[in-house]
């Protein structure tokens, strides 16, 4: 990756905002940058000093990294692997209310300047330089969004494998589906095998979502354990060097119903319809979202179709711009989107089909290649 033209560009997308710093949260985005590892994936807070202060500092002289250092400790040992990193402030343990980052920002200047900061930056490091360096704060966002919906050859032949990955994951995992079958053993298999195909962690916990006639009338209300009445719609990803697949097929135990045969057909039909009516470097992603669903207008079932068409992907699998209604952005060479369309009938059954795509000069390409067929294991 190369890191020095990332930063590079941001700081003159900082130029151009009219900011004198950038603030960066210790994420996605400072990995981006940097190649540090980003804080920690557990679905629980870990609490450390002044990890309210952790971030990545980015001025036109200098990139600073802020990070208590029980969290440093698995890098800071190994900073020459990491040249883009022009110094490492750790927060020592008896530092609670970020003492080094305001000695830090003082030194560098920063009091009473503009500085930038990320939406997922925290609320109180913001406060802090409005409160106690009197700096004035902007939104820039948008610039990172913006570069980091462009995935450049790297970054793509890595969201490639991780879409091989989940593929493969999906064939491992059809001879589970049996009635009588717990969903937590398939989901747990899901995990399992994403080790053994050397990636790092799921990108988002894996769903087996299994409905039918018994099942509740709101999603997340499946069964615990399969039937052969039952529709069964899978959503899962992995995350390989940092980048992000998210998947999705639908399968049927036995003989569908016209109606659900009927629903699946309309999946399929959206799904395509969205990237029949986009034209690269022409269109906004709010396009794409609108041909989706006009093919459930259309049918009658969009009331059905209960989210988005899909979300941008990356070192997130959830990235911004969104395929969403309101969303201007203009659909470019390198980026990657979700393209999942779905129907969800209480009481009957949920169907989908999700599938990374990739943007190319003259069109787009699925990164997965599962089979879009009527599966039919019963």
């Amino acid at each position: 990756m190369d890191y020095g033209k990332r930063i590079e560009t941001l700081r003159a997308r900082m130029e151009k905002a009219g900011v004198d710093g950038a603030f960066i949260a210790n994420d996605a985005s400072w990995e981006y940058m940097t190649g540090l590892p980003r804080a920690g994936h557990g679905n629980t807070k870990n609490r450390q000093n002044s990890l309210e202060f952790a971030s990545l500092l980015v001025t036109q002289k200098a990139v600073t990294a802020f990070c208590p250092r029980l969290s440093a400790l698995g890098f800071s040992f190994r900073m020459e692997q990491f040249p883009q990193v022009d110094k490492l402030v750790e927060f020592p343990d008896v530092d609670i209310y970020g003492e080094a980052f305001d000695k830090e920002v003082t030194a560098q200047g920063l009091d009473g300047k503009t500085l930038g900061v990320t939406r997922d930056i925290s609320s109180m490091l913001t406060l802090r330089l409005l409160d106690r360096h009197d700096a004035k704060v902007k939104d820039i966002s948008a610039e990172l969004d913006a570069m980091r919906a462009i995935k450049d050859e790297d970054e793509i032949a890595l969201m490639r494998h991780a879409s091989q990955v989940a593929d493969q994951i999906y064939y491992d995992v059809l001879p589970m589906l049996k009635p009588g079958t717990p969903i937590r053993d398939i989901e747990h298999e899901i995990e399992r095998l994403l080790e053994t195909y050397d990636c790092s962690y799921s990108s988002f916990p894996a769903e087996v979502l299994n409905y039918g006639p018994l099942a509740g009338n709101r999603i997340g209300e499946p069964y615990g354990l399969l039937r052969e009445d039952h529709v069964i719609a899978f959503d899962y990803g992995v995350v390989y060097k940092g980048y992000c697949s998210d998947f999705g097929r639908t399968v049927f135990l036995r003989e569908p119903s016209a109606e659900l045969r009927r629903c699946h057909e309309l999946v399929m039909m959206a799904q395509k319809a969205a990237l029949d009516a986009a034209v690269v470097g022409v269109s906004a992603c709010k396009d794409l979202n609108r041909a989706c669903h006009q093919v459930m207008k259309d049918a009658g079932m969009d009331e059905h179709f209960i989210h988005r068409m899909g979300h941008c992907i990356g070192m997130d699998v959830h990235e911004r711009p969104f395929m969403a209604e309101g969303e201007d952005t203009i659909v470019q060479p390198g980026m990657c989107f979700t393209d999942e369309p779905s129907l969800f009938l209480p009481g009957k059954g949920l169907t989908r089909v999700e599938d990374v795509v990739l943007v190319t000069p003259i069109g787009f390409e699925y990164l997965n290649k599962v089979t879009k067929d009527l599966v039919i294991l019963g």
